[in-house]
């Protein structure tokens, strides 16, 4: 076997399921941008906490708006619109941008493992299962950590022939072995498009890895979908560091941002990976949204911040930074949120104002 080639993320263009030679054949290892922040633990640091979080109690109450029972997110959802978007807890949602039914990330099992009988465990369960989303036209995964890319959830999805994929370099020879023929990875910077809404795999700072030999040998990525002048973000996992900045000269503003807020305690460890509310909402302003959703939070333990610790300090801290209210979302898991802000880009658009 060859030597893994440390390759720009930039250079892996699309690549589709059907082509009969892949664009890269090498083993390949992925990269973080420059400027991106280091862990500063060691080893007493990891396995101290891989130690604490296997016998932390699941947070055991919540408040009651937290969760939306499963009958009205299936109805919520089902009367969503042509433009709307729901959250299934942590980083998943269903996003519906002219009339297209796009699922990001469905981690809907309930633990993040290869196992069913161990590793991390939602305290918060799935509102609703892949088969109650109702036909899905397009499949979004920003990463192969298993709280995004969730065989436990995929393997129940009825259309897995047809359904078209979108995901980073790396991932088809996955998505192939379990039935998926209609896979297209990007690298970042690369588009596509899913019916009449634009995809673009854009700069994460993260990292990948299912096993014990494969680390950053497939991509991670944010996406930007567009649909007649809108733009929703999805940050899938990220760290927070300049890179933003270039992303939001590029491509913004941004209507609407999906940004990580847990998940980032002890920051030692996980500075490198994840952000901070406060870096959530860095972010958010680096890349001109005008609006932030927070998600990556309220649903599995992954960390050792207080589960609602993260909701407190995003508001706070997007309040401080001259976010208004409205522009603030937090909703509830399971919660329909309509985007009337696309309706009003799309009129804009009509009468060329």
């Amino acid at each position: 076997m060859s030597d893994p080639v440390v390759i720009h993320p930039e250079l892996a263009s699309e690549t589709n399921s059907n082509q009969t030679k892949p664009a890269l054949t090498k083993r390949r290892r992925f990269h973080n941008p420059p400027g991106s922040p280091q862990a500063t633990g060691n080893l007493k640091d990891f396995w101290g906490y891989v130690f604490r979080q296997a016998f932390r109690p699941l947070p055991k109450d919540w408040p009651q708006q937290h969760m939306v029972p499963a009958e009205i997110a299936k109805t919520q959802l089902e009367n969503g619109g042509d433009h709307s978007i729901t959250w299934l807890g942590h980083a998943a949602f269903v996003l519906q941008l002219g009339g297209r039914r796009i699922v990001l990330d469905p981690f809907l099992a309930n633990r993040a493992s290869p196992f069913s009988f161990a590793g991390p465990r939602r305290f918060i369960p799935a509102p609703l299962g892949i088969t109650d989303l109702g036909h899905i036209d397009t499949l979004v995964i920003s990463h192969n950590h298993y709280d995004h890319l969730c065989w436990h959830t995929l393997k129940h999805l009825p259309n897995r022939k047809t359904v078209e994929v979108i995901c980073p370099t790396g991932l088809i020879p996955w998505f192939k072995k379990r039935g998926f023929n209609n896979v297209t990875e990007l690298g970042w910077h690369h588009s596509t498009h899913a019916g009449d809404v634009k995809v673009t795999a854009l700069p994460a700072i993260h990292h990948s890895r299912r096993g014990l030999f494969d680390a950053n040998t497939s991509l991670w990525a944010a996406f930007l979908f567009e649909y007649q002048g809108f733009k929703v973000y999805f940050g899938g996992d990220s760290a927070m560091g300049p890179v933003f900045r270039q992303t939001g000269q590029k491509y913004g503003p941004i209507d609407l941002a999906l940004i990580g807020i847990g998940a980032y305690s002890p920051r030692k460890l996980l500075r490198s990976v994840h952000a901070s509310p406060e870096e959530a909402v860095e972010m958010g302003k680096a890349i001109g949204a005008k609006a932030l959703l927070g998600m990556h939070w309220g649903t599995i333990e992954l960390s050792e911040e207080e589960a609602f610790e993260p909701a407190r300090r995003f508001t706070e801290a997007a309040l401080r930074a001259g976010y208004g209210e409205r522009d603030v979302l937090l909703p509830s898991i399971g919660e329909t949120v309509a985007l009337q802000m696309v309706e009003a880009e799309c009129e804009l658009e009509a009468t060329g104002t």
